[in-house]
Order: C-alpha cells, then sequence, then structure tokens
C-alpha cells in the first residue's frame, strides 16, 4: 500500500511537470509569436518602413549621382506621409525577396513583380502602382528584314530566347511555351540586367530577349535597330507584396495609394518615368549605374582623397553632389565655389599650390573637413553621428554645432547623439534657445544644416545600395 502511495504520487508529479512544462512552452510560443508579429502599427512604433526593391531603369537606379525610380518616389511619398524613415534593401532575386519578406526581414517587397502570380497564403499583394506586360526585343537590319519579324508565337518553334535568369516572368513564360504546339528555347543569363541584354540584341550578338515593355522602350530610343511590337503577355498589374498577416499594413497601403495615384504628384512621377517622349535618363550614359557604375567624372580623384579622412569614396560623392551636383562653375550667393563649394579663406587655407582645378578643390576639401574632426570637442555615441557632425560644421562651420552640444548638456541630454544635438540646432532659431547664455554664436536657421547632414547620408545609403566600391 505504501509502494502504490508513493508510486501515486511520483506519476502525479509527473503530470504536474509535464503540464506545466506544455503550458511554459505554449506561453513563450505565444510570446514568441506576439513579439514577432510586425504589423503596420509596430512600424511607426519603429519609425522605419524597410523596403526590398531591385534595380531596373524605370523603378530604382543611380543616375548622375541621384538616386531616382519611379517606386522609390513613390515609396519616398508614403514614408513622408507617415513619418517614416525609408530603408531600402537592394535584391534582384525574387525568391531571395520573399525570403526576407516571410521572415519579416522587410516589410514591404516592391520588386516590379506580377500579381498575376500564382498566389500564397504567405502574402498579399496591394493595387496596383503601374502597368506593363511583356515584350519580344528583336533586332531590324533592313526594309527587307521587317517582313521577318516574329508577329506569332508559332514563329519561334526551335529559336532562343533570351531573358533575365532573376525574372519571376520566367514562369510565365514556360508555361507560355508549353501550351505552344511550337516549342522554342528560354535561356537565363544571370547578372545581366534587361537594357544590357537589348544592347546584345541590337548589336547583333543575340536575336531575341523578353522583357518589360516599359523597359524596352527606353531601349528603343538608343537602339533603333531593335523592335518591341510583339506581346508575350497580357497587361501586366505591377504591385507591392505584403505579409499575409500584415492587414493593417496592407489596408494603409492600398487606402494610401488609392488616393495617392489621382494626385498630381503621381502623374508627374509617371510622366518622368514612364509616359514621358522626351527621355528623361540616359541608359548608355557611364553615369547609370546600369553600366559601369560610376557617379561622377570625378570619381577618381573622390577616391584617391577619401583616404586622406577615412571615409568611402561614395560618402565624399554624396556631399559633393549636395554642394555642386558635381559642377565646378557653381558659386553660391555667399561667394563659395567649385565642386566642394568652399569659401575662398578655406579654400586657400587648404590648398595646396602645387594642384590645379577640381582636384586642388577636392584636396582643400578634405583636409578642411580632416581639421573638423579635430575641431569639433565631443565624444559621439557612435561613428556615424560623428559623420553628421562634421557633415553639419562643414554646412555652417563648427561654431553652431559645439552651440547645440552646450545646449545638449545644459538640458541632460547627451552631446554625442546626432538626435539630440539636432533637436537644439533646429531650435538656434528659436530666442529661447538663441538667447541662452551656453550659445556664443547666436541665431542660427539650424534645420538646413540639420537637413543637409541628413541628405548625404541618406543618398549615401542609395549609393552603398547600388553603386560598387
Amino acid at each position: 500500500m505504501k509502494r502504490f502511495k508513493i508510486f501515486t504520487i511520483f506519476v502525479i508529479t509527473i503530470i504536474v511537470l509535464l503540464f506545466g512544462f506544455f503550458i511554459t512552452h505554449y506561453v513563450l510560443s505565444h510570446k514568441q509569436e506576439i513579439d514577432s508579429k510586425r504589423d503596420f502599427p509596430e512600424i511607426e512604433k519603429e519609425g522605419i518602413l524597410r523596403v526590398v526593391i531591385n534595380t531596373n531603369p524605370i523603378d530604382y537606379f543611380i543616375y548622375q549621382g541621384q538616386p531616382m525610380g519611379l517606386q522609390l518616389e513613390i515609396l519616398e511619398a508614403f514614408a513622408k506621409t507617415h513619418n517614416l524613415n525609408l530603408e531600402i534593401i537592394v535584391e534582384n532575386n525574387p525568391d531571395k525577396g520573399m525570403e526576407l519578406l516571410i521572415s519579416s526581414e522587410c516589410d514591404i517587397l516592391a520588386q516590379s513583380l506580377s500579381n498575376s502570380i500564382e498566389k500564397d497564403v504567405n502574402y498579399d499583394f496591394t493595387i496596383p502602382v503601374r502597368q506593363t506586360k511583356q515584350v519580344l526585343v528583336q533586332r531590324i537590319s533592313d526594309v527587307e528584314e521587317q517582313n521577318k519579324l516574329i508577329r506569332d508565337l508559332s514563329d519561334l518553334e526551335l529559336k532562343t530566347v533570351y531573358c533575365s535568369k532573376n525574372s519571376r516572368n520566367i514562369k510565365s513564360l514556360n508555361n507560355l511555351n508549353s501550351l505552344s504546339s511550337k516549342n522554342y528555347y528560354v535561356v537565363e543569363i544571370d547578372s545581366m540586367p534587361d537594357e544590357q541584354l537589348i544592347q546584345k540584341v541590337s548589336e547583333g550578338l543575340i536575336d531575341y530577349v523578353i522583357c518589360d515593355y516599359n523597359i524596352a522602350k527606353i531601349a528603343q530610343s538608343y537602339y533603333p535597330n531593335i523592335d518591341i511590337e510583339t506581346d508575350m503577355s497580357l497587361p501586366q498589374d505591377i504591385s507591392w507584396c505584403v505579409r499575409h498577416e500584415s492587414k493593417i499594413l496592407l489596408d494603409s497601403l492600398n487606402h494610401w495609394l488609392e488616393y495617392f495615384m489621382q494626385t498630381e504628384d503621381y502623374n508627374k512621377i509617371t510622366r518622368k518615368y514612364i509616359n514621358n517622349n522626351r527621355l528623361y535618363v540616359d541608359i548608355n550614359s557611364e553615369f547609370y549605374s546600369g553600366n559601369e557604375g560610376r557617379i561622377c567624372k570625378y570619381d577618381s580623384l573622390i577616391k584617391k582623397y577619401s583616404v586622406v579622412i577615412g571615409w568611402d569614396w561614395r560618402l565624399l560623392a554624396s556631399l559633393i553632389y549636395e554642394e555642386s551636383r558635381f559642377n565646378p562653375n557653381v558659386v553660391s550667393w555667399a561667394g563659395a565655389f567649385g565642386i566642394m563649394q568652399l569659401m575662398p579663406v578655406i579654400y586657400y587655407k587648404y590648398r595646396d599650390p602645387k594642384l590645379e582645378g577640381q582636384e586642388s578643390q577636392i584636396y582643400a576639401g578634405v583636409n578642411y573637413i580632416r581639421d573638423l574632426y579635430t575641431l569639433l570637442s565631443t565624444t559621439p555615441s557612435n561613428s556615424d553621428d560623428m559623420v553628421k557632425f562634421v557633415l553639419a560644421a562643414y554646412n555652417i562651420g563648427p561654431g553652431h554645432i559645439e552651440d547645440a552640444m552646450r545646449l545638449a548638456s545644459k538640458y541632460n541630454k547627451n552631446p554625442g547623439s546626432w538626435d539630440d544635438v539636432s533637436y537644439y540646432m533646429i531650435n538656434l532659431s528659436n530666442p529661447t534657445y538663441y538667447n541662452d547664455s551656453c550659445v556664443k554664436h547666436g541665431y542660427f536657421p539650424g534645420i538646413y544644416s540639420v537637413n543637409f547632414a541628413n541628405a548625404i547620408v541618406n543618398r549615401y545609403k542609395h549609393y552603398l545600395n547600388i553603386i560598387p566600391e
């Protein structure tokens, strides 16, 4: 009897422990599920909207130093409306992009996806942001050969058609091929964008490419010997993609898109990149990111002198773009000149008499930046914050920046934090602050220098996305 009681107690103990284990496991799993949930309220709370986007001459690219693109501008408008910082992740492979979305590493997938692709329980599409179709790009050599152009799918029998490897449209092409009684071969080309494949058609290196009509239309302006009149798909809606559980984000996007697409701002964007008879972008330019990946004609000098201050050359390029748009003939109202917009007193203090032209400008500019690191008496929270301090000081001089740092200290904020100090920089136009006894340089409209520094860093992030080292 005693053994039975001991056995019973043992069994009950085991049952209680197991029950406790399952309850704990359920609670932790449920908590993890809640913690991992990321919908629009969580995005707004963090203040960051993460988007995966692909590069092409319609949606996202760098041209003459400026980040551009239809989808980029629409996303920026949405982020601005909701006071969010837009964080761009470049991924041209749609399968990898989908992995980033499902794993909550991004919030929106904006990879020029057609919402006609097979649906999935893991994601939903927004309303379309633009329309397109797939077309066959082929070469026209002379008038006689125009009669030989492919106009019917059956005419592609046993011919080879090329397309970018990282294209979701390959699935629809293969389906189209399987439905046709006349088979053709589809070859996927890795690491080569559509515009380069089209160039190969123009040059006679390959005969047929299938790609987005809008991209082909741009290319036709540069390669008049190509034909793009043969459709390879029905009209396709290009939409953004969100996780299925991000219901609030989906509703917010759709509601905003419905409004925004009726505005003149949206019309300007579409005219700029799609409905435009006058080309906005020269895709043959060496300063278009789809080609050489150059930012400007001074790249080699920028790379040479950026090491003086330990900067990534693309950050220095972003500063120069902000100052002069790489135009060496710009002179400001205050007398600053050259591509780095140096005041004469600064230029002559830091220049090397043996150097000339824009090399002399860049040399003087980076040596001035090196001194700004020393002049700013602060211990920044991190190197990124220090870069912004230096950029703001480059814009207006270190004195006002130091005033803002002293105000931050006085009000028990961190004088090494850009977020804290930039608040007081902006408020140096407020008499409550610029009349403070710790402010030595008086009134200053600091919002311009804050915007200056932030704009350079934000553009630099785009350069990192697209421009190779």
